[in-house]
């Protein structure tokens, strides 16, 4: 085999890890099930491919998460594998494979999968690669799979794309690697936009941009913006070249965006209730919403369900659960363009209803509570209330447990968990704990995740002083509003408050999880 393919691909320093729950083949079932779409069935074990999967986070995480799926990740970079390797043999996961390579010479066993997900790989890529995946999209989806693409979207890049193209010129007269390169272009960027060069003058959602470049990783810089062959597509150009592989625009990520309604604002949704073209509604939505970044699914051959009672003979395996039981109506969600506000009636209801451990869709339609909804006006309620994040979506029935007993001695069951627990734990980013019961992960804070740590180590008794004997070990500082504290009392006295929000409001969850189990 002849060495991977990396023309204009930054291969000089390694990507940030990081976990994107988006790529969960629950997600992906769900938003094919909230558009009539039949998922791929999961009960009996399923195949998943992730291309160009980077340092794999989310590839090993969901691989724990999902013991009956059968989990690959291709990506070029050795030193990305190397280190997926790592993970997988440290974290005993029997059901995961990485495979060095780029997407013209994938092994021949790998086939007939029925995920497939791509983040941070389209708009990244030449040409010829996004030619490879549209034949690897066609060639190696089974009939009736799902694959998730997520691209750099316009019309919401119109007015950056100047930004990326400057910091790429820049950088390319810089010295030393990509990351040391990124960071003079960005402050090359910044001094351009601080003297009011004419482009940032009359660009103020530009200018303002400009600082948040500033606050990213220089890693993630790098890789975003120095990439020979970085592009923004139209979401009808996109959908026009899968459609051209045999695959159809099946629905998006996230789940609001699904429902017009959620993301557009109502002074165009006499628009959108009279286009039934779902195609011309996305175009129309990105416009509407200037939309920067796309997660769009796809299907294989997929099959339509006609009416709920289709959807609940081909899949009735999620849960749909209220994560917050005390929850009050009124309530407003703004997701970003419009605010909805939902204030009793079915949805008062069904937060009731869902507030223990959740349930499936069929137990959700045939509870009497609801008698005077019909079918379909619950079925969309419950899947636009995932929208507006007021249900969760499960692989299971989450656990009980009992509030009212303390917690004193607890375990860590999964051996990926507490790897990952032990390597990320002062790491600068959330760390995502798998939970089969979700199936996806539980991202909790570093200070949450020192807690967590100390807890697993010792037990409750003086657990404050335990975090805190940690993080001066690792050399970590306490900050309030940007500063560090240094009076050892009140970071003592913050350490406990922190300690005692971990124990009723983190820990819970973990439990109803399954991230960690009570001792004794």
């Amino acid at each position: 085999m002849s060495p991977p393919n990396s023309a204009g691909y930054v291969t000089d320093v390694a990507y940030v890890p990081g976990f994107y729950p988006h790529l969960a083949p629950k997600a992906l079932r769900h938003v094919a099930l909230l558009n009539r779409i039949q998922p791929p069935a999961v009960a009996d074990g399923f195949k998943y491919l992730e291309l160009g999967c980077g340092l794999g986070r989310t590839l090993t995480t969901l691989a724990a998460a999902n013991p009956r799926g059968s989990f690959v990740g291709v990506d070029l970079n050795p030193q990305h594998t190397a280190q997926i390797a790592r993970d997988i043999e440290v974290g005993g996961l029997s059901n995961a494979r990485i495979v060095t390579s780029d997407f013209s010479q994938l092994p021949d066993d790998l086939r007939d999968f029925d995920f497939i997900t791509l983040h941070g790989v389209w708009s990244w890529v030449a040409p010829d690669v996004r030619a490879d995946i549209l034949r690897i999209a066609s060639e190696r989806l089974a009939p009736g799979g799902l694959l998730l693409l997520s691209y750099n979207a316009m019309p919401g890049w119109a007015h950056l794309q100047p930004i990326r193209g400057i910091l790429r010129q820049y950088a390319a007269l810089r010295q030393g690697d990509s990351v040391q390169r990124a960071r003079d272009a960005v402050n090359y960027l910044a001094y351009m936009r601080d003297q009011k060069a004419k482009y940032f003058v009359d660009n103020p959602n530009a200018a303002a941009y400009v600082d948040t470049i500033r606050g990213q990783d220089p890693r993630y810089l790098a890789h975003e913006y120095l990439n020979e062959h970085w592009t923004s597509f139209y979401f009808a150009d996109v959908a026009g070249q899968f459609a051209e592989a045999g695959l159809s625009f099946v629905g998006s990520l996230p789940v609001h965006t699904n429902f017009w309604d959620l993301c557009v604002a109502p002074v165009f949704h006499d628009l959108f209730r009279t286009t039934t073209n779902r195609l011309v509604t996305e175009a129309h939505k990105d416009f509407c919403a200037n939309t920067m970044f796309r997660w769009d699914v796809y299907g294989k051959q997929p099959t339509f369900l006609p009416d709920v009672a289709a959807r609940l003979r081909a899949a009735d395996d999620l849960w749909y659960r209220n994560p917050k039981p005390g929850v009050q109506l009124p309530i407003t969600v703004n997701l970003g363009v419009v605010n909805s506000t939902v204030d009793g009636g079915l949805y008062g209801t069904l937060l009731g209803m869902l507030s223990g451990r959740g349930m499936r869709m069929s137990e959700i339609i045939a509870d009497p509570r609801l008698s005077s909804s019909t079918d379909l006006e619950i079925a969309k309620a419950v899947d636009a209330g995932v929208g507006m994040q007021l249900f969760e979506v499960l692989s299971g029935p989450s656990l009980e447990i009992d509030r009212t007993v303390a917690a004193t001695r607890i375990a860590m069951p999964s051996a990926f968990n507490r790897a990952i627990l032990a390597g990320e734990m002062f790491g600068g980013r959330g760390v995502p704990l798998a939970s089969a019961t979700s199936g996806s992960a539980i991202t909790i804070g570093d200070l949450d995740a020192a807690i967590l740590t100390t807890w697993l180590e010792g037990g409750s008794d003086d657990l404050a002083a335990g975090v805190d004997a940690l993080m001066t070990k690792h050399e970590r500082v306490i900050n309030h509003e940007g500063k560090p504290i240094t009076d050892p009392a009140e970071r003592r006295s913050r350490l406990a408050s922190a300690c005692e929000g971990f124990r009723g409001n983190v820990l819970p969850v973990l439990e109803e999880q399954g991230i960690v189990i009570r001792e004794g």
